[in-house]
């Protein structure tokens, strides 16, 4: 063997792991007398130690080896289709590249719950790791891509509540990647996949292992190398729902350019335009990754261990060319004849509009750079044990606009001085004169996070009759620090389709903590946490978590938890620069913002006003109260079950709210003023001489709301046959039984379960599921495993009277064959029946992105050599 385990694990033992964790089924070791003294597992979602937790907590444990044989190329693609996370705010590499509200290119987030990806803590070792710099849309997120598949153990993934233990962003529950150590020997493996079209979507990995080890020490070294080519929406025959168009306005009536021909719209005046067909399905990429574990035995039986991570993620993401809305001198020689011809008809030579698209699409070339070290020593003190760390996590992040961006001023310079011709969708330009008018705008973001930790653990001197009362006790301190600098052309609004908004904050925290195990009889435990964090720019934080173990049988654990749980304000929430855009207010007796419609709003019904959108510094947590139910029963040796009730209520949710300063500027509570100036830089309303609200400065506030609750079940059963091999067959899934949102207290509260919805078609699908089968039988191994994603009502902004996305099942499926005792080769093949999408209305591109996918069947070669 050239890995060694480093705890031997009894038959009993792994069985109980198998159903606490739903880890597919493990095969048993043959054990010594001295082998079965076995060192207790510290699961994700406790920090007690040496304690029997198992089936404590609703935790699933995904191998390195599980996601490699589905055929997932990234940590990103896996946690996409974990049923527990397959809803609103996990999304993927492709980015929103028109703006700042968007995912930021090149990055994926994990959401449990549909929760959102701030409310998902992500650890790695159990340790926290810095945030990216950059937010999607409003939410802070840890880019889950920047962690290499390679270096993986084991994923844990937590489906509870558990600020009481790990603090901030623990509300919907924690995925905790574990990383290879211990190694002996040395591991090299080489893959290549692509997809099943004429299409290039090729894909190759690279990746060494190496454990070096001395009589004290071991050091495990993992270097990994991808890189995969782009697809786009015109490698698939996609089914668009909605074109935009083109046109040209001359004398007030508008006309199709000549370029279209016939494919027309709006009665001949404009010309379709199919943007979509010129977007990405998945960006290019390319990255390479490095981790190095070290541990070494010092001489009084303490342990020194240290962890280093570095990951470089570069590429490019794509989307249509950029539109514009232009004037053009009727007689400058930029106009075409058939233009001119028709502007002279009145006897005038008028300005001529356009509405149009530039010559090229629009690319991001994006680089992201992550940094984490960890140095801590772990020992004993009596019969209690410690350990103490310090980490530093720093990631760089920087977005370059390399084509298709276009600077507003620079073009109509150059439209005002002939250089550049806005006909024809700019085809007549050279290159030189394209280059000229574009704009890099880069926007470069920078996260740190600096912690140190301590813990003690072990029996405190309090027997009840079952036995002793375990704990342990703990603080932890850290600092954090985050900007994000567009471009100061992008900030400024003078880019074509390029929205950019700054942030930059820093803060500090300290927490102290403890957990107990309470023993209350044989068969029934007590678990009870509390923890306390303090901020320093919004103060203190209690959570507590009880929870109940009770072991029915020797094969059947009941549990039972409810905990509150916290969200810190990102430092992106609180330190955002300004962003300014335009609203609307609707004026009469009996509208809510009447007392700020002056003269103008009395006669027109509403008013449109200017919105200038900070950061705010007075932003509170938000809150959320969880409660676990369920049940982990080997029924047989070989058939185990797991199943949990969970519901959520998340509360004080931190968005962007002008009704809140509105309503402050009626009550007098925030300021009413004749000019920006007087506003101080605080929230507040400008209003013009006719008293009409002409500017209103707002931001984040603690308005919103939402709860959901549902079920998650998982079976396991392993069928051993003497002649066909070992079966094991698994069952995975989720159904949501409710999922409510409350923008703030005066909106209605929005159902949006089951249906694609908001101005992105996020999919809050009702039920998603995994089910399939491994195989082994000597030197072979294969695997069947299918996704279930059920029905959706179709989006907000459907076309052609359609209601309903239909359901999606999609097949994977693996062949291994070990050559040699060092040597072995996988094939995998995802979507096997090259499945495509769903037909879905609502979004243009239609399909549901954020739920299914139009890659079609991807193959993977792998092969494996140990030394």
């Amino acid at each position: 063997m050239y890995f060694k385990a480093k705890m031997k694990l009894s038959t009993l033992s792994a069985a109980v792991i198998l159903a606490a964790t739903g880890q597919h089924a493990l095969a048993a070791e043959e054990t010594t007398a001295e082998e079965q003294k076995i060192e207790k597992i510290q699961i994700t979602g406790s920090r007690l130690k040496g304690v029997d937790m198992e089936g404590a907590n609703p935790v699933q444990v995904f191998s390195r080896e599980d996601m490699a044989k589905r055929g997932y190329d990234s940590v990103g693609s896996f946690l996409r289709d974990l049923p527990q996370a397959s809803s609103a705010g996990t999304f993927t590499e492709n980015g929103g590249v028109g703006g700042a509200d968007g995912a930021p290119a090149g990055s994926s987030g994990v959401s449990l719950r549909g929760l959102g990806s701030s409310s998902t803590l992500v650890l790695v070792n159990g340790r926290r790791v810095a945030v990216d710099s950059f937010t999607n849309g409003f939410d802070s997120f840890v880019n889950v891509n920047a962690i290499p598949m390679s270096a993986l153990e084991r994923v844990e993934v937590l489906t509870d509540g558990a600020s009481s233990v790990y603090g901030s962003d623990a509300i919907a529950g924690v995925i905790n990647f574990i990383l290879r150590k211990d190694v002996e020997g040395h591991e090299v493996s080489v893959s290549y996949g692509d997809d099943t079209k004429s299409s290039d979507f090729g894909r190759t990995n690279l990746t060494y292992v190496g454990g070096f080890n001395t009589e004290n020490s071991n050091t495990t070294l993992v270097v990994d190398y991808f890189d995969r080519n782009a697809l786009f929406n015109s490698d698939r025959p996609i089914d668009v729902t909605l074109t935009s168009s083109t046109r040209v306005s001359i004398d007030g009536a508008d006309y199709a350019e000549p370029w279209c021909g016939d494919n027309v719209s709006s009665g001949g005046t404009r010309c379709r335009y199919d943007y979509v067909i010129e977007r990405a399905i998945q960006p290019d990429t390319t990255s390479i990754g490095a981790t190095l574990h070290h541990n070494f035995q010092l001489a009084n039986g303490s342990e020194f261990f240290a962890e280093a991570m570095f990951q470089n993620n570069t590429g490019s993401a794509y989307d249509s060319a950029a539109a514009f809305d232009v004037r053009v001198a009727g007689d400058s020689p930029l106009v075409p004849e058939w233009a001119r011809a028709i502007d002279a008809e009145d006897g005038e030579v008028n300005q001529i509009r356009v509405r149009s698209r530039f010559p090229e699409t629009r690319v991001q070339d994006y680089d992201t750079t992550s940094y984490r070290l960890l140095a801590g020593l772990r020992g004993e003190l009596g019969l209690w044990s410690w350990e103490s760390a310090a980490t530093y996590g720093k990631t760089d992040n920087e977005i370059t606009h390399v084509q298709g961006y276009m600077g507003i001023d620079k073009v109509n310079d150059a439209i005002a001085n002939g250089s550049f011709d806005p006909f024809n969708l700019g085809r007549d330009n050279s290159s030189n004169a394209i280059a000229a008018v574009r704009e890099l705008a880069p926007r470069v973001g920078e996260s740190e996070v600096f912690s140190v930790d301590f813990n003690i653990a072990g029996d405190l001197a309090i027997e009840l009759p079952a036995g002793n009362i375990s704990a342990v006790f703990g603080g932890e301190f850290r600092s954090e620090d985050i900007f994000d600098r567009p471009a100061l052309v992008a900030k400024n609004g003078g880019v074509f389709a390029l929205g950019a908004s700054d942030a930059a904050a820093d803060r500090t925290q300290y927490a102290a903590y403890g957990e107990f195990n309470l023993p209350l009889t044989d068969n029934l435990d007590m678990i009870a946490a509390l923890r306390y964090d303090h901020y320093s720019d919004f103060g203190g934080d209690t959570n507590p978590k009880l929870s109940l173990r009770y072991r029915a049988t020797d094969d059947l654990i009941v549990r039972a938890s409810w905990s509150t749980g916290f969200r810190a304000p990102s430092l992106s929430q609180l330190g955002a620069g300004e962003s300014l855009g335009s609203a609307y207010i609707n004026c009469g007796a009996d509208q809510p913002f009447d007392a700020l419609c002056g003269d103008f709003g009395a006669s027109a019904g509403e008013l449109e006003l200017d919105q200038e959108t900070l950061g705010n510094r007075g932003l509170n947590a938000e809150n959320s109260e969880a409660v676990n139910v369920g049940f982990s029963w080997n029924l047989t040796d070989n058939l185990q079950v797991t199943a949990d009730y969970w519901r959520y209520d998340h509360t004080d949710i931190v968005d962007v709210d002008a009704n809140t300063t509105l309503k402050a500027c009626i009550a007098g509570t925030a300021p009413t003023t004749t000019s920006i100036d007087a506003l101080n830089g605080e929230f507040g309303c400008v209003l013009d001489a006719g008293d009409d609200l002409v500017f209103l400065r707002t931001g984040f506030f603690n308005v919103g709301s939402q709860e959901t609750d549902g079920v998650d079940v998982k079976i396991n059963y392993q069928l051993n046959t003497d002649s066909l091999g070992t079966f094991k067959l698994f069952a995975a899934g989720t159904k949501t039984f409710s999922y409510e949102r409350q923008i703030n207290p005066e909106s209605g509260t929005e159902d949006l379960l089951g249906k694609l919805s908001g101005a992105n078609e996020i999919a809050r699908p009702d039920f998603v599921a995994d089910f399939g089968t491994d195989w082994s039988l000597n030197n072979w191994t294969a695997s069947l495993s299918a996704h279930y994603i059920s029905e959706l009502g179709d989006g907000d902004f459907k076309f052609g009277g359609n209601e309903t996305v239909d359901a999606w099942l999609v097949f994977s499926g693996s062949v291994g064959y070990e050559l040699t005792d060092s040597q072995r080769v996988l094939l995998t093949v995802r979507n096997l029946t090259d499945e495509k999408p769903p037909y879905a209305s609502s979004p243009t591109n239609g399909y549901a992105s954020s739920v299914h996918d139009w890659t079609g069947s991807l193959w993977t070669v792998r092969y494996t050599v140990n030394f």
